[in-house]
């Protein structure tokens, strides 16, 4: 069985596949956008996907449908397995710092559809006490 993070890098890899058959840069500045832009076909225009990520117009639909693809290529991942599904909640949960901070909601909220409060806290709660267990 494949690992969360093996899935997390395959993924990883299909979304910089796309943003490279998307012409998707990214630009901080206006230096940086001089620099990193992409090549535009006569009479096309730049348009901003958030986070300083810029692209063609004409990729705009391309770039939408592929992430969609992406996203649910990954959860059909995760559904084939229970134990890699609570695998990739305590990754969001570690990811979002949710053992320091005690909170588990930013981990819930960026899982998203398909995971309920009561199984992301159940995973919080089984780790937090298992953390006490090698504590004390």
């Amino acid at each position: 069985m494949r690992t969360i993070h093996e899935i997390k890098k395959e993924e990883q890899e299909k979304y910089n596949q796309l943003f490279k058959e998307c012409l998707v840069f990214w630009a901080f500045s206006n230096e940086q956008f001089v620099e990193n832009k992409t090549p535009l076909q006569d009479g096309e225009k730049y348009v901003s996907i958030g986070a300083g990520g810029y692209l063609p117009k004409s990729n705009v639909g391309k770039l939408t449908e592929g992430m969609k693809s992406i996203r649910a290529w990954h959860k059909a991942e995760i559904k084939k397995s229970k134990d890699l599904r609570r695998e990739f909640i305590l990754y969001a949960l570690n990811n979002h710092e949710c053992f320091y901070t005690g909170d588990y909601t930013d981990a819930f909220y960026t899982l998203g559809k398909g995971y309920t409060k009561k199984e992301v806290y159940q995973v919080y709660q089984a780790e937090v006490e298992k953390n006490r267990e090698l504590v004390h």
